[in-house]
């Protein structure tokens, strides 16, 4: 079964595919990371993107921050 990927990045207004092309950025280990907590510095240096990259990605996605939760992904159900 296909994953169903726009539920909760219906909800942000962004796709996923687009934001890999624009940035080169993985958004699912962008958002977990965002989840935790962790800072723009943190995510730089812990999964490899260079830091102005973070800080546009976390621009475009609305300054978007913990208050998303761990349980983001609830919303991908399978089809």
């Amino acid at each position: 079964m296909k994953k169903k990927k726009d539920g909760f990045f219906n909800k942000i207004g962004v796709s996923e595919d687009e934001i890999k092309r624009e940035y080169g950025v993985d958004l699912y280990l962008f958002l977990d990371a965002v989840a935790l907590g962790l800072s723009d510095e943190e995510i730089s240096n812990i999964i490899g993107y260079d830091l102005e990259t973070v800080k546009k990605v976390r621009k475009r996605l609305g300054n978007i921050g913990s208050e998303i939760g761990l349980t983001y992904k609830k919303d991908l159900s399978d089809e």
